[in-house]
């Protein structure tokens, strides 16, 4: 949860999407094994790679390893599933490029994520960090299309498209009873299992990396990977946060927690 003197009024809301993604089971080790949707380590990446936080935009205090710049006390970060996805095991090849002229090849299974009779994997995105510069930053470059690094779902490899969506307005949602459009922690909230055709998936997520890419503490997230909606009722003492924003001409309301 971001720390709670953060105070949220407004949120990035943007897309990624692309033809396929592998999201690293940081426990795997022989065989890559894929979460069905970004942790929040990958998100943080993401984010760092379009800004470019290496960079000479930012001022010397701000070059800081992106980790502790991204983290869940300055930034918020909320993932919306928006595509029905499956996945197929694939093998690659490696090579040590630390080697010279190296010709060994290590074969890897490699578990990837492709659309499923959705065209492009689809994630939606809310970002607010509480440094307006690289907020401000992320903003410019969202609406320009102009980023640093190119987007990608996972690794480098699965190229994507980011689209833009707006600027949403935050309030604190003190509903316990809730339909929630992002992903969530499981020991946040009473999952609701009486509507047919709902199907929860649970993923067990580093929360964030020290600056020298030790995992922070784990926690298990669940998301609904047929229609992105978690139905249920909140655990005391916790709470959502609704979104408004335009999309299309058409306003959209949506309650979205942070990872």
């Amino acid at each position: 949860m971001p720390d709670k003197e953060m105070r949220i009024k407004k949120v990035l809301i943007f897309d990624i999407e692309g033809p396929m993604a592998h999201f690293r089971k940081y426990y795997t080790n022989s065989s890559s094994l894929t979460y069905l949707f970004p942790p929040r380590t990958v998100v943080a990446g993401l984010i760092a790679g379009l800004l470019g936080m290496s960079s000479e935009r930012f001022s010397s205090d701000e070059k800081k390893i992106y980790y502790e710049k991204l983290d869940d006390k300055k930034s918020f970060i909320a993932v919306s599933i928006r595509s029905k996805t499956r996945k197929i095991m694939q093998t690659v090849n490696y090579y040590n490029i630390k080697i010279k002229n190296n010709s060994l090849r290590y074969q890897t299974p490699l578990e990837i994520l492709v659309p499923d009779k959705d065209e492009q994997i689809k994630y939606r995105i809310y970002f607010y960090h509480s440094n307006e510069e690289i907020y401000d930053a992320l903003k410019e470059r969202l609406e320009k299309q102009d980023f640093i690094y190119p987007p990608y779902l996972g690794i480098t490899e699965f190229l994507a498209h980011i689209n833009y969506v707006g600027e949403g307005a935050v309030m604190r949602n003190s509903n316990q009873k809730i339909d929630l459009s992002s992903v969530c922690k499981i020991k946040d909230i009473e999952l609701d299992f009486s509507t047919f055709g709902f199907r929860y998936i649970n993923e067990l997520m580093p929360t964030g990396f020290s600056n020298d890419r030790i995992p922070k503490k784990t926690e298990v997230y669940v998301g609904e990977i047929n229609t992105g909606i978690i139905k249920g009722v909140l655990h005391t003492g916790v709470s959502s946060y609704t979104v408004e924003y335009l999309e299309g001409g058409c306003k959209q309301i949506e309650n979205i927690m942070p990872m």
